[in-house]
This record gives C-alpha cells, sequence and structure tokens, in this order.
C-alpha cells in the first residue's frame, strides 16, 4: 500500500487484518501520525490536493474486492456542506472509485443529512447514537432494490456514523451495504 510520502511510510499505522472490521464496517489505519494530520488538513484546513493520495489509500481496502454497484459519501447537513465548501467523504470516495474503474460508480448525493447534528466528535456512544438518530436517509425516489452499497467516510469511531448510513441503506431496498473508513479513531 503506498503511503503519502516516502518520509511517511514508517510512521503510518496500519490496522491489524483482524482489526480492520467491525460488524459492516472497515477502516484501514488508526487515527494517528501523519494521516491524522492529512485527514485534519483536508477536513478543517481545506487543502483538497490531498484527498487524492488519501483516496488511493483508501483504494487498497479489502472490502472493494467485494465488488459494489454505488459508492455513496457520509452526507454532511447542507448548511455545513455550504461552509466547509466541499464534502469531503465525497471527495475520498471519487479518488478510491477512480482505482476501479470497472467497478462501482460514486453517488455523491445518494444519502442525505434530514438534520444538522452536532459535530460527533463533541460526544460519547450513546450520545452519538442519539444525536443521528432518523437524521440520515436516502433521498426520496430512489429504490436500491438489490443494489450492493458501499458508504465512505474519513473518519470512524464507534461506527455510529456510518451504521446510521447503512440502516438508511438497506431500508432503501439494498441487497448488501458495507461502510469503509480511511482511519478508526479511539472514543
Amino acid at each position: 500500500m503506498p503511503p503519502l510520502c516516502s518520509r511517511c511510510a514508517p510512521e503510518l499505522a496500519r490496522l491489524e487484518p483482524s482489526a480492520r472490521r467491525l460488524g459492516d464496517i472497515e477502516a484501514c489505519f488508526l487515527y494517528e501520525g501523519p494521516l491524522a494530520v492529512a485527514v485534519r488538513r483536508l477536513k478543517y484546513g481545506g487543502e483538497l490536493e490531498l484527498a487524492g493520495p488519501l483516496g488511493r489509500l483508501l483504494a487498497h481496502a479489502p472490502v472493494w474486492r467485494e465488488g459494489w454497484d454505488l459508492v455513496a459519501p457520509v452526507p454532511l447537513h447542507w448548511r455545513r456542506a455550504c461552509a466547509r465548501g466541499y464534502n469531503q467523504a465525497a471527495l475520498l470516495a471519487r479518488w478510491a472509485a477512480r482505482e476501479h474503474p470497472q467497478g462501482a460508480g460514486v453517488a455523491p448525493r445518494l444519502l442525505q443529512r434530514l438534520r444538522a447534528t452536532l459535530p460527533q466528535t463533541e460526544l460519547d456512544g450513546a450520545a452519538r447514537r442519539d444525536n443521528l438518530g432518523g437524521a440520515i436517509a436516502v433521498r426520496p425516489g430512489r429504490s436500491l432494490a438489490g443494489r450492493r452499497v458501499l458508504v465512505v467516510d474519513d473518519v470512524t469511531t464507534t461506527g455510529t456514523t456510518l451504521n446510521a448510513c447503512l440502516r438508511a441503506v438497506r431500508a432503501a431496498g439494498a441487497a448488501r451495504a458495507a461502510g469503509l473508513a480511511l482511519l478508526r479513531s479511539a472514543l
């Protein structure tokens, strides 16, 4: 798996294969070191040039081998998307999907946030679940009957956000749904 740069390679905190997957959610690296810095710079610093290298790292996750019909990024609420100007999960999904040209199409607007929620980073596990209850849905008129959908995010901690997305995708009829995050942080 290629690092962001040759200097960073020894510092990448790869998750052991046995720790990569929790339920239907896979993560590639621990939220530490140069990758954590790069994700923060992309997400909060507007350094969009990091999306390509980070997305290409995400493309090496074993879950891609399953074959997907659609790749959907975790959605931002429209106010947060307007304030930030972009959705970092959508950028990562696009770059990762480019590495699989015969595979899934990216559906950046498949999922939507129905209401603004507090940032999950400010909450503990139980509060995270309450915060996202009923907040994410598949856009009206979209049927996913028989489709295989991979939902992508930059960071997962408890899996609450990705699980909320997976519930919405399954409720719309998806035959298979899984989540993928570049980094996993500790709560």
